[in-house]
């Protein structure tokens, strides 16, 4: 019998979000069991969208949409980023849904209260969602598995200021948060997102030899982000999908190389959104903060093949 691995997933699809959560629905082994939709690639309403759409393709309706955070804690004007998602965040596919039924945000904690250890929460977006749900189930939050989020940069500049990761920049005080409170918690940063680069000889492939309910997609849409990222990074023939590493990493754990250290998130000043942690030899602790997992490595080249195997439905 297979074992599914139960995942709740916060997401703010734009492309790589999009591509994460074709890969979650089309693996044998997950069950998705909902997706919070929340501002940061697109804004919340077209996030709303975009998961709808993506649940209409794959036939997957029966899957709750949860309506997430709409602006940082601080109730700062949110920053997109459409000018690598597109428009509607989905490169030039304008979804052809309206803003679906959803449900209210208390929905995450009755999943919660549901699966239990279960449970694992994987965040591709804003951490705003994700300490949203630590100070309102602070009791129960600690009950579900593992919690997975795409963020940080370590040893790596940042992507959206020299030291800061889009996704703690957008929202550094729910960062803090989750950092200092949360439990089990594993970082996968841009030292190793950066380098989740599908060529793009693979990625026509894969449209190519696709049977799934995504196939008409595939390509338009990474068409564009990867024009996109070729006017960042000149040559990179491809672009990273940040997100698909978060699953790759929870079906796959041993392409990847973890340590275990405290993070810390800076939330002012010209190192706003810093993600800190102690490599030396002999690292200092402080006494009751949290220990996390942060990956340092990966083995990409496995990480491409089971992407081709799970996206091309084999």
């Amino acid at each position: 019998m297979i074992h599914l691995r139960k995942v709740l997933i916060i997401a703010d699809p734009g492309v790589d979000d999009a591509f994460a959560i074709m890969y979650a629905l089309l693996h044998p082994e997950i069950e998705v069991v909902g997706i919070v939709a929340e501002y940061g690639n697109v804004s919340q309403e077209i996030a709303l969208r975009n998961t709808a759409y993506l649940l209409q393709l794959a036939g997957r309706t029966n899957i709750p949409i949860i309506k997430g955070a709409d602006k940082p804690l601080t109730g700062t004007d949110p920053e997109f980023f459409f000018d690598i998602h597109g428009t509607h965040g989905l490169g030039e596919i304008i979804p052809p849904v309206q803003t679906p039924a959803h449900d209210p945000f208390h929905k995450v904690y009755e999943l919660i209260h549901t699966y239990g250890r279960d449970l694992n929460i994987i965040n591709l977006s804003r951490f705003t969602s994700l300490a949203l749900t630590f100070i309102q189930a602070e009791s129960n939050i600690h009950k579900t598995g593992n919690v997975y989020v795409m963020g940080g940069a370590f040893f790596v500049p940042g992507n959206r200021t020299p030291v800061a990761e889009a996704n703690v920049y957008g929202d550094p005080q729910a960062a803090k948060i989750v950092a200092a409170h949360g439990k089990n918690i594993t970082f996968v940063p841009l030292n190793i997102s950066n380098r989740a680069v599908i060529p793009l000889d693979t990625i026509k492939k894969v449209a190519i030899e696709n049977d799934t309910p995504f196939s008409k997609i595939i390509s338009p849409i990474m068409d564009y982000y990867s024009t996109q990222y070729e006017s960042i990074i000149p040559g990179i023939d491809g672009a990273p999908l940040h997100d698909v590493t978060l699953f790759s990493y929870l079906m796959n754990p041993e392409y990847y190389k973890v340590v275990e250290r405290q993070v810390k998130v800076n939330t002012t000043g010209p190192s706003k959104g810093l993600t800190l942690a102690d490599f030396r030899p002999a690292p200092e602790y402080i006494e009751d903060y949290p220990m996390h997992s942060i990956i340092i490595d990966f083995d990409k080249e496995a990480f491409t093949q089971d992407f081709v195997k799970i996206m091309t439905n084999r």
